[in-house]
């Protein structure tokens, strides 16, 4: 009988890229067939090349590449990133200059290989790396005690103060800073050049004087937005996959991987396991992910795999935790392990106590895997992935690899207007919104589901006091102790914004949430704005899934003069916008298997008609635009 299996494509397609790598404007003289332009030393497309985008959105920022000793580069903007390019393994020294000017602020000089070793996509690069480097010792603490962060905070000013004097921002906000060459020959007017030592003593802000006023940030509102910016730069969707030996390639992986799985230190009962994690805005994280435990009727290598025909999945909720990756370490802690939980007894937990974030992208959990993410040939094994759980009496022990993908970004205030980043006039958010889920299996009935997008840019339910099965939309509720909003109902954070679109034909924010509780019943299981596909192959049936892009088109909201309160959705390409659920559809592949026992429950029958479907958007009456 053929195996049915829902594929994942996020982790497989970063393994693929370390198994086949094989571990491994300024002045200038531009040679685009080489790669070479005002702000790349190199092809971004080649092996070679390691492109980056600053995490903090600046324009104009010079940097030398060290492997070119002719030309100089400046970050430049790509849609809604900023970046730069160097070879792979290049120091890169960073600073502020003009064509003009006699003096300059040295930001000094960051080894790319302390990013990444290995080209495994663009990388982020933050004003905390660039502090780690002028320091030469990670941040341990969010304090101005603590030299690197000190040094941190100190940049953040100085881009924080760019951005007010050139109104393309308020204080404590995050939008894009252009520095222009005529802008920084205005840099002759600054008292000395500027050191990394100058930096560390605070001897900047007055040196800076003539050319931008540091003042005009406090050191409490930078020290808020190097956070921020860390908790963006560790913010996506946390993807651990069940691989399976569909082709060459994937045997090639499973070679390298571990995946989600573990085994009983006293029965030969196995687990294995797959997850969908959401790291928000401000640095909290929730999700779900399946497990399929018992003892696998095939044995060998790839024994396990065979637990998906025999069981049906077992739902594990992730609520929301700040107990995740750490912003500053990347790692996970084992005296405050993420908990996975079946049920209301926490003893019976699944908990992730130990991994670390290599190159920005994966946790792994194996030798091979770790040398090639590391371009090394030796091991530090207290970086890999483990879990364990302990139910009925009976520990289980295991490994996890997984990928990080989706990252996010600022968000356009242009578009994302708040009253936390105007300082008058019109803003839309928080911004209540009603979804309406579709169903591909008609027989199911639309579900309404009030959402708010807050100031923050991180997504909550607002659930009405009389909800229903199929009617969940709000009152524009106000959260007034904790998640219990003032209508006395308590909601659910479930999502968060990736980026803000700003251009004639599109004003719109992407989307994406993972409903992970019982509570929202129908919708239990539901992804969307993912960008990610998903496959179910069987012998009777083959169904492809899709958790694609979503965003929220807010042009009518931002034009005054249109006089409408219609707000669409859609998918990036402005089709139709789609979710999938998972859980439903691998209790899909359980429920299709001939004479399957124990036979499916009703609710199971149920669950699997809810593997996919249709978005569309509407305002709740209870909304309006707000002024400052």
């Amino acid at each position: 009988m053929k195996k049915k299996i829902l594929i994942s494509t996020a982790l497989t397609a970063l393994v693929s890229a370390l198994v086949g790598c094989g571990g491994e404007s300024g002045n200038i003289n531009e040679d685009t067939n080489n790669g070479v332009t005002t702000s790349t030393s190199c092809k971004t497309t080649d092996a070679n090349c390691q492109s980056f985008y600053m995490v903090y959105p600046i324009a104009g920022l010079n940097f030398d590449c060290s492997s070119d000793k002719v030309n100089h580069f400046v970050t430049a903007q790509s849609g809604n990133a900023f970046t730069g390019a160097c070879k792979l393994g290049d120091t890169v020294n960073f600073s502020i200059k003009g064509q003009t000017a006699d003096k300059q602020i040295n930001l000094g000089s960051l080894d790319l290989k302390t990013i990444s070793p290995i080209n495994i996509g663009q990388q982020p690069l933050s004003l905390l790396d660039m502090a780690t480097a002028m320091v030469g010792k990670a941040p341990a603490t969010f304090d101005l005690s603590d030299d690197t962060v000190k040094v941190a905070t100190a940049l953040v000013r100085i881009f924080q103060a760019l951005g007010v004097q050139q109104n393309s921002n308020i204080a404590g906000d995050i939008q894009p800073v252009a520095m222009t060459e005529d802008f920084k020959n205005g840099l002759s007017k600054i008292t000395r050049s500027l050191s990394v030592s100058d930096f560390k003593d605070g001897s900047y802000a007055a040196a800076l004087v003539g050319w931008v006023d540091v003042s005009t940030v406090s050191e409490a509102q930078a020290l808020n937005v190097v956070k921020k910016m860390a908790n963006i730069q560790n913010a996506g969707i946390y993807n651990a996959e069940i691989f399976t030996p569909s082709s060459l390639v994937d045997l090639a992986i499973l070679k390298y991987t571990s995946g989600f799985r573990g085994s009983s230190s006293t029965t030969n009962k196995q687990i294995i396991a797959n997850m969908y994690l959401m790291t928000d805005r401000q640095g909290l994280t929730s999700g779900y992910g399946l497990q399929w435990q018992g003892v696998p009727k095939n044995t060998g290598d790839l024994g396990y795999l065979t637990l998906i025909s025999q069981f049906a999945p077992t739902k594990m909720t992730a609520q929301t935790q700040s107990t995740w990756l750490n912003p500053l370490t990347k790692s996970l802690s084992s005296t405050q392990p993420f908990r996975f939980s079946f049920g209301s007894n926490s003893s019976d937990d699944l908990k992730i106590f130990q991994g670390k974030l290599l190159d920005n992208y994966l946790v792994v959990a194996t030798d091979d895997l770790y040398k090639r993410a590391m371009n090394t040939t030796t091991v530090d094994s207290s970086v890999f992935g483990r879990w364990t759980k302990t139910a009925d009496n009976e520990t289980f022990n295991g490994t996890i690899d997984l990928a990080k993908i989706s990252p996010i970004t600022y968000l356009d205030r242009r578009v994302f207007k708040s009253s936390n980043n105007i300082s008058s006039g019109r803003y839309l958010f928080p911004l209540n919104a009603t979804l309406i889920f579709k169903f591909t299996d008609t027989t199911v009935a639309d579900v309404k589901l009030g959402i708010v997008i807050d100031e923050n840019g991180d997504i909550r339910t607002d659930i009405g006091a009389n909800a229903t099965t199929n009617d969940m939309s709000g009152n524009c509720g106000i959260l007034t102790n904790g998640m219990q909003d003032n209508f006395g109902v308590t909601q659910y954070r479930i999502g968060t914004t990736g980026a803000a679109n700003f251009s004639a034909s599109d004003k719109s924010i992407t989307i994406r949430m993972i409903l992970n509780e019982a509570r929202f019943g129908l919708l239990e299981g539901v992804l969307l704005g993912l960008n990610q596909g998903l496959a179910v192959n069987g012998e009777t049936s083959s169904v492809r899934l899709s958790s694609g892009g979503v965003k929220i088109n807010l042009n009518n909201l931002l034009d005054e003069s249109a006089n409408s309160r219609a707000l669409s959705i859609s998918d990036f390409n402005n089709n139709s916008a789609n979710w999938a659920n998972i859980y439903a559809a691998y209790q899909r592949v359980y429920n299709n298997i001939s004479n399957v026992q124990p036979a499916p429950t009703t609710a199971q029958i149920e669950l699997a008609k809810r593997t996919s479907g249709t978005l569309s958007i509407e305002l709740p009456n209870c909304y309006s635009v707000k002024n400052k």
